[in-house]
């Protein structure tokens, strides 16, 4: 985690670590994961600090059997209907290379994206595959996965959002017809969502990329 300085027209960078296990939610498992990795190595397929447990990890997803041609064309199908850029089709192409893995994570889909977590798992999968790629020289292909399938309305309903005073504000959506009834991704939106979006316009601080947030939303 870190804040960025700004002195006249110099930016620095400053960095502030930050002990994740000084928070009282953090779970154990968690925890060791992160600092005592050997508390927890049954668990798990391989030590991701250790270099030699990515090349495993590589192997054996190169040497599984997969429909590598069809899994390419689903996503990049999907990717097309969505409007998604070049960069995304290509990336999705390489999935067809036996040599390519993928990095895979992903979240509930949920009101405005959702938690910021939801941004940095999608931050963090773009980050490892660059550096997959740049120390073990195949091709790695960050994917999320938006999991619709959640029937939770309540649970994605809702977004906090900080306004200009740093308070968190909360925004929900309303109970559209079927919403907790059925997947999230079967729901329709009913006009709370655009008095949702009108709520949010009122709460954000104004910067220049207000205008074009609002703009994707609606």
């Amino acid at each position: 985690m870190h804040a960025v300085a700004r002195a006249g027209d110099a930016t620095s960078t400053v960095r502030l670590p930050i002990d994740i296990r000084r928070f009282p939610w953090i779970r154990r498992l968690a925890a060791d994961y992160a600092f005592d990795y050997s508390r927890v190595a049954d668990f798990f397929a391989g030590n991701p600090g250790d270099p030699a447990s990515w090349r495993d990890a590589i192997s054996r997803a190169q040497h599984q059997p997969r429909q590598r041609d069809a899994v390419a064309a689903l996503i990049e199908a999907q990717q097309r209907r969505r409007g998604a850029p070049a960069e995304a089709l290509a990336a999705a192409a390489q999935l067809r290379d036996p040599r390519a893995v993928a990095i895979v994570t992903g979240q509930q889909a949920a009101l405005f994206g959702g938690p910021m977590f939801t941004l940095l798992k999608a931050i963090t999968a773009i980050g490892l595959a660059e550096q997959v790629r740049k120390e073990h020289g195949v091709p790695a292909i960050p994917i999320f996965w938006i999991e619709g399938e959640d029937h939770d309305w309540n649970e994605v309903r809702t977004c906090g959002v900080l306004d200009a005073e740093l308070n968190v504000c909360r925004i929900s959506l309303g109970d559209p017809a079927d919403a907790g009834h059925t997947a999230v991704a079967r729901v329709k939106l009913d006009q709370s969502a655009t008095a949702a979006v009108t709520e949010l316009e009122g709460i954000l601080q104004k910067t220049e990329f207000t205008a074009s947030l609002l703009e994707s939303l609606r």
